[in-house]
């Protein structure tokens, strides 16, 4: 065979082991989409004063790693101890005031039945003295005697019944004024609290601006804490919309980092964006115009990193990444909503 038809055919087998590799490679792109026009997306906790103060010491540097409840910073507290230390004075004469009208309470309601007892016993000397002076037996300045020693004890007995009255009322009061001072305790020991900055999350302190002796202000940045493990942290993948036909919440994905392209790093597809980049932009593309093109939008997919995947804190927030999808595969069951993050207060 000449040198000529041997070329020919060693050309004709590289193209038709191109075309192979090329059709391969499509039908591979069909069933596993990918994209390199992905990141790293995660929580970013903000952490600030919540009273005005200087910053007595500053407890961590840029790029730590904390742990949950671990110190931050610190506010001088002398003003707030002042504080507590003036509404627990004032606590201390709200109670002395309510223990004094409680007393004085009981002294009224022990005159008020001596009171009704001297009552009792006028009434009856009057009854007596109805019926003897009814038989000429005693002198009439006796009956009236106890005629007026009747009235004068049912007036007693009126007077120290509305004493008692408006010493209740007093006791009220007074009780009152303790559970406001009770109150204004508790808020002064809650912004005493306030003066030590805890960490809320584990992760890795970042933008740290804070500095011992600065004056801050309620809810001034002081630093921020990034957690990197678990429900916290994600991967934003834009898919072309010709590229989401198969494409299904719980559907497998592995991707790997720009950082290093060896490690393979498991996840899921966790939703789908209710709309494209472009539909949520500042300045929205007007189409209703004559010139219009068509252009293929990108839609982002969130994509749940495997905790055991991310458990050792590799990777980092803004991380270029590639993803690709399986979704030939059954998709992984959808577990049960995390419970809602709250922040914890300090104390």
């Amino acid at each position: 065979m000449s040198r000529k038809w041997i070329s020919l055919a060693v050309i004709l087998a590289v193209v038709l082991l191109i075309a192979v590799a090329g059709i391969r490679s499509w039908k591979r792109s069909q069933i596993h989409p990918n994209t390199e026009d992905a990141f790293v997306g995660g929580d970013v906790y903000s952490v600030s004063s919540r009273i005005p103060g200087t910053l007595l010491t500053v407890d961590v540097v840029e790029n730590q790693a904390v742990r949950q409840g671990q110190l931050l910073a610190t506010v001088d507290p002398r003003d707030a101890d002042a504080q507590v230390e003036q509404v627990e004075t004032a606590l201390g004469e709200a109670r002395a005031n309510l223990a004094t009208r409680r007393a004085e309470i009981e002294q009224q309601r022990a005159k008020s039945a001596a009171d009704a007892s001297r009552l009792d016993l006028a009434r009856t000397n009057l009854a007596r003295y109805t019926e003897l002076i009814g038989k000429n037996s005693v002198p009439r300045a006796r009956y009236d005697d106890a005629v007026t020693a009747e009235s004068v004890a049912a007036q007693d007995l009126a007077a120290g019944q509305k004493a008692l009255a408006a010493k209740e009322a007093d006791l009220g009061v007074a009780d009152q004024r303790v559970r406001v001072q009770e109150s204004r305790l508790r808020n002064a020991r809650l912004n005493r609290s306030y003066c030590t900055i805890t960490a809320i999350v584990d992760g890795v302190v970042s933008k740290l601006t804070a500095t011992a002796g600065q004056v801050v202000a309620p809810g001034q940045p002081l630093c921020a804490v990034v957690p990197l493990k678990g429900e916290h942290i994600w991967v934003e993948a834009n898919f072309k919309e010709t590229e989401l036909t198969r494409i299904r919440v719980g559907q497998p994905a592995a991707f790997h980092t720009d950082v290093n392209p060896d490690r393979t790093y498991n996840g899921r597809v966790e939703s789908i964006s209710a709309g494209t980049g472009a539909a949520f932009a500042l300045l929205p593309a007007e189409n209703a115009t004559g010139n219009w093109v068509k252009i293929v939008q990108r839609l982002p997919v969130r994509i749940a990193i495997d905790p055991a995947s991310s458990g050792d804190g590799s990777l980092r927030l803004g991380l270029s990444v590639h993803v690709e999808i399986d979704t030939l595969a059954r998709p992984m069951e959808t577990p049960a909503p995390a419970p809602v993050r709250t922040t914890p207060v300090p104390g």
